[in-house]
């Protein structure tokens, strides 16, 4: 099985880059996956994600409804009423259905893994303190959840 573990964001948008934070620590324990960075939104993900069978999307969030740091986990099928995941664009499943439709080779398995974030508006390079504070914590709840996900298939070392 090919899989891709993509982490989402923007650096320089505060919390924005949480998701590019938690895949660049945890890049160098994972193998059997290939891992990505990006700021890119809508289609222009579909070219990190041709030829995959499964893969993890890491990003933020912001709902409100819960405290910042939270992970939220959502899978495609979560998504089988057409709610669009991306504020930014075209949504992710959107664009997996039409490709799909269009033949290409897209991952029948995709996985959200959503951090719940304060800020991401401002112009700053570094994370907003609430989520500074607790971004060790995020990174070793992803590792957990990824674990889960991919059943111990990707690890190369035992962290703690």
């Amino acid at each position: 099985m090919k899989r891709l573990i993509l982490g989402l964001g923007n650096d320089i948008l505060t919390d924005d880059g949480i998701g590019i934070y938690i895949v660049e620590q945890l890049k160098s324990e994972i193998h059997d996956a290939d891992i990505i960075c990006s700021a890119d939104s809508g289609f222009g993900l579909l070219d990190h994600m041709l030829g995959y069978d499964q893969v993890i999307l890491i990003d933020s969030i912001i709902t409100g409804k819960t405290d910042v740091g939270k992970i939220h986990h959502f899978s495609s099928s979560d998504f089988s009423q057409h709610i669009p995941f991306s504020i930014h664009s075209t949504d992710i499943i959107s664009i997996l259905e039409y490709s799909r439709k269009c033949g290409f080779s897209v991952p029948d398995r995709v996985e959200f893994l959503a951090v719940e974030i304060e800020d991401n508006q401002t112009f700053h390079e570094g994370l907003s303190p609430s989520i500074e504070e607790c971004k060790e914590a995020i990174v070793n709840e992803v590792r957990g959840r990824l674990r889960n996900i991919f059943d111990n298939h990707v690890w190369i070392v035992n962290p703690g």
